[in-house]
C-alpha cells in the first residue's frame, strides 16, 4: 500500500468516522500518537507502518486496506473534475498527532456520556 494513502485514510477516520475505533481500538490512540512523534515528517513510510501494523493490531487492517483502495481508485479515476478531496500531506507527524489527540477527547467524552447515561436510566 502507498504510504501517503494509508496516512490520508487514517486522517479520514479520525476526522469523518472516529467511531470505527469503538469499542477498544480508541483507548490505545494514545500510544499511536507517542509512536507516530517518534517519526520526521519526510519519513512517510515508517509513520504509515506504524499506522498500519497498529490497525492490524485492532482489527482493522481490512478496513484500512478497503480505505485505501477506496481513496486509490478516487485518485487514479477522478471522474468529471472537481476541486481535490486529498490535502497535500504536509506537517504530517504534527497533524496525525493533533487529529489523534482531538478524536481520542472526543471518543473519551463519548464513552463517559454514554455511561452517565446508562447511569440515569437506573434511577
Amino acid at each position: 500500500m502507498e504510504p501517503d494513502k494509508i496516512i490520508y485514510a487514517f486522517l479520514q477516520w479520525l476526522h469523518e468516522n472516529p467511531s470505527i475505533f469503538m469499542p477498544t481500538a480508541w483507548q490505545d490512540l494514545p500510544k499511536l500518537q507517542t509512536e507516530i512523534a517518534e517519526s520526521a515528517d519526510d519519513e512517510l513510510f515508517p509513520i504509515a507502518m506504524t499506522i498500519s501494523k497498529w490497525c492490524a493490531f485492532h482489527q482493522l487492517g481490512d478496513e484500512l486496506k478497503i480505505a485505501v483502495a477506496k481513496c486509490k481508485k478516487e485518485i487514479d479515476d477522478p471522474g468529471e473534475p472537481t476541486p481535490t478531496t486529498m490535502r497535500p500531506l504536509t506537517n504530517i507527524t504534527q497533524t496525525l498527532r493533533t487529529s489523534i489527540q482531538e478524536s481520542y477527547k472526543k471518543l473519551q467524552k463519548s464513552a463517559a456520556d454514554n455511561q452517565s447515561d446508562t447511569s440515569n436510566d437506573s434511577k
